[in-house]
């Protein structure tokens, strides 16, 4: 481990291993400080579309396609009274590949990222 650093980026969630990534990928001697071990179970498993985008600059979409967790092409809601909403099939609204997204197992997601971050320096 080195003595000094460009940035060091305190938490491994989501955010802060996407932080690291992007800049250790232009080129900064990065840390990022996780206090759990990883993986370790969070909540919010629901991507929507838009999380493509950051996925892909990123640089995990093929990491994604080849992964187990679920693909999602539309979303739903449960009212507090039991009412369904119809579903929204998100590819009828933006028929580009970031139309689909993930399920995914919080742990084994922020692992991914955290081993992305890992491997950008």
């Amino acid at each position: 481990m080195q003595s000094s650093y460009d940035v060091v980026v305190l938490g491994g969630g989501p955010a802060g291993s996407s932080v690291a990534t992007v800049v250790a990928a232009a080129g900064h001697s990065t840390l990022l400080v996780e206090r759990e071990k990883m993986p370790r179970f969070h909540v919010g498993e629901s991507l929507m579309p838009e999380t493509f985008w950051p996925l892909q600059r990123l640089g995990l979409i093929d990491k994604m396609k080849q992964s187990d967790f679920v693909e999602k092409h539309s979303v739903a809601f449960v009212s507090h009274s039991g009412k369904e909403s119809n579903p929204f099939f998100f590819r009828e609204h933006d028929p580009r590949e970031s139309s689909s997204t993930w399920q995914v197992e919080r742990a084994d997601f922020d692992k991914m990222l955290f081993d992305n971050a890992r491997e950008h320096g």
